[in-house]
């Protein structure tokens, strides 16, 4: 993945998905990633590749005592689109 890659990006709604958006993956502060809206990039919102990990197939909750909740086995969120 480099700047200038285009990635399509689920959109959801309340947590039920309600389609796609693409993105043109961006270098920002040396992290890779996305402005989501026009309103994202003027008030420096970024949104770096590692947010967009989502849960899998083979996902499972699971527990760290001082951590927290958190979900295993993530995948990438995004599908990359041909230049």
């Amino acid at each position: 993945m480099k700047a200038g890659n285009r990635i399509r990006v689920s959109t959801y709604f309340m947590g039920y998905p309600t389609g796609y958006e693409d993105f043109t993956v961006e270098e920002f502060r040396y992290c890779l990633g996305i402005f989501q809206t026009p309103q994202h990039r003027q008030a420096g919102h970024f949104t770096p590749l590692c947010e967009l990990y989502e849960r899998g197939p083979d996902s499972e909750n699971d527990y760290i005592p001082n951590y927290g909740e958190y979900f295993t086995n993530p995948v990438q969120g995004w599908s990359d689109l041909p230049s």
